[in-house]
């Protein structure tokens, strides 16, 4: 390695070598600002040492690993294949810059002196390009303007080295330009041999897992688990007490990328706990990525599972079954039951159908809230059931969505109906005319909610609001419309009564 003798203070003592190494990189440093700006260089400006040379390429390696941090959008993760290309791509510059030096007619002095002010000046021009590539960008985001800024920079380089050999060297005009070009053209040459590998990458599986959970579930476990979850919530559901007219719920909530479908099955137990009595024989079945470890999948073999054991708890003749569904609906009358990865089959209404005779669930209360529903109503119907779906069977229902907390109907019926007319077919009529008026004013087809009653349902369910703990709670007064649970297993669901945000279609 090459030494720098001058090193002499004005009075002939040498300086201490700390004091030393700082001052020879102050002045590197400066040199290396002015080749940024492709001012003259003197040899004697530019001091050369092992320490030099070290500092300059530790500065040089940080700078690079702090751009290619800010360059990367978080969560970022380190990639050490991107130290290799790095340490391969600066010893592929130094041996062009040495044959470059060597063409030029530099001997080991001079090309020492050459390696340093390069170092020296690469540390603002990468500043400088960064501050140029951020300007471009403002005003051409594309491959153009990439091309430009990449042109730039490499052009500026190639008049760095130009004006080192001229100042070092003293080589000629026309033999500095072609030792110049020649090293341009190796040093691309080397970039298209050599694909380049970032120091840093957005960790895109977690941004993912941040933007879409769903996607990253473990699908074993949550299949695994589903007994256990079965078998948890059935056994806290309460057997019919003897002489007393019981109310069932299931809530059924089966779209798992939307979380308006999760709010409404809560929203709906609370509800019903508190002012239908259904506290102890209430149970929900839900798709949602934050609740796969308490609630059971809402899907159809679940379905037919929670209904064989309600029907095994409830007096059959005297009970009845509230059983509310709200997802997304097709126009060829399928209920959606999605839950991502676990690649779960719709329902059809004869399914549905088939699961409650199977149960022998005699007295049915049944509300499908999704595009479509109307299509479950021929299906599902009988003396004993009441049928009450969110749209006919040809038009859309609205208000779901990512943003959504409630859909259309399920506001109107749910949080506004019922709180000013607590029996269900007549708070079905203030319900479709709220729904209704809500979706004129936004310009959109009305949905039509269609009801079906049975000949037998409506005297079944006087009998049920005569029945002491309903009147009982229909006495406390309405229902808060902050519905928290004390139970830590229990989500809280809260009511945003101002009106559903998203105006999708569900």
């Amino acid at each position: 390695m090459i030494y720098d003798r001058e090193r002499m203070m004005s009075d002939g003592q040498a300086k201490r070598p700390q004091l030393q190494w700082l001052d020879d990189l102050g002045c590197n440093l400066r040199v290396g600002l002015g080749l940024t700006f492709w001012r003259r260089v003197r040899s004697g400006d530019l001091k050369v040492s092992p320490g030099q040379l070290i500092t300059l390429a530790v500065l040089l390696f940080a700078l690079e690993f702090i751009i290619a941090f800010a360059q990367v959008d978080p969560p970022r993760l380190f990639n050490s294949y991107g130290v290799d290309y790095l340490a391969a791509s600066y010893l592929v510059q130094l041996l062009l810059l040495l044959l470059a030096a060597r063409l030029a007619g530099a001997d080991n002095a001079r090309f020492g002196k050459i390696l340093v002010g390069m170092l020296s000046a690469f540390l603002p021009l990468m500043l400088l390009a960064q501050a140029l590539l951020w300007a471009i960008m403002q005003w051409q985001q594309s491959a153009l303007g990439l091309g430009l800024y990449f042109g730039l920079t490499f052009c500026w380089q190639l008049f760095i080295l130009l004006r080192l050999l001229r100042g070092v060297v003293g080589v000629r005009m026309r033999r500095g330009l072609a030792t110049t070009l020649l090293y341009g053209l190796g040093a691309l040459a080397a970039l298209w041999m050599m694909p380049r590998i970032d120091l840093w990458y957005t960790d895109y599986r977690q941004v993912e897992a941040q933007e879409n959970p769903i996607s990253q579930l473990d699908v074993e476990a949550i299949y695994y688990a589903q007994p256990q979850l079965m078998a948890s919530g059935l056994a806290d559901l309460k057997p019919q007490r003897p002489g007393v007219v019981d109310l069932y719920l299931l809530a059924f909530g089966s779209y798992g990328l939307e979380n308006v479908f999760l709010n409404e099955v809560e929203y709906v137990r609370e509800q019903f706990d508190r002012r239908y009595a259904t506290e102890g024989r209430s149970l929900i079945l839900a798709n949602n990525p934050s609740t796969v470890d308490y609630y059971p999948l809402a899907n159809g073999y679940n379905l037919r599972s929670a209904l064989d054991a309600i029907g095994q708890r409830m007096d059959r003749e005297e009970d009845v079954l509230f059983l509310f569904m709200t997802s997304h609906g097709s126009a060829d009358h399928r209920f959606s039951v999605e839950m991502g990865p676990l690649q779960l089959d719709d329902l059809t209404a004869p399914e549905l159908r088939q699961a409650l005779d199977d149960a022998g669930i005699r007295w049915r209360v049944l509300l499908v809230s999704s595009c479509y529903s109307g299509g479950f109503v021929e299906a599902l119907q009988s003396p004993q059931t009441l049928v009450i779906t969110a749209a006919a069977a040809d038009r859309t229902s609205f208000g779901c969505g990512s943003t959504s907390d409630f859909t259309y109907f399920g506001t109107a019926y749910f949080k506004q109906a019922l709180m000013q007319e607590p029996r269900f077919i007549e708070a079905f009529a203030l319900a479709r005319e709220w729904v209704t008026a809500r979706e004129l004013e936004d310009n959109f087809k009305p949905s039509n909610p269609q009801l079906f009653v049975g000949e037998a349902i409506a005297g079944k369910l006087e009998t049920l609001y005569d029945e002491p703990s309903m009147q009982s709670a229909w006495a406390s007064g309405p229902l808060d419309l902050a519905l928290c649970s004390d139970n830590e297993d229990q989500r809280c669901a809260v009511e945003n009564t101002n009106g559903v945000q998203a105006e999708q279609i569900q």
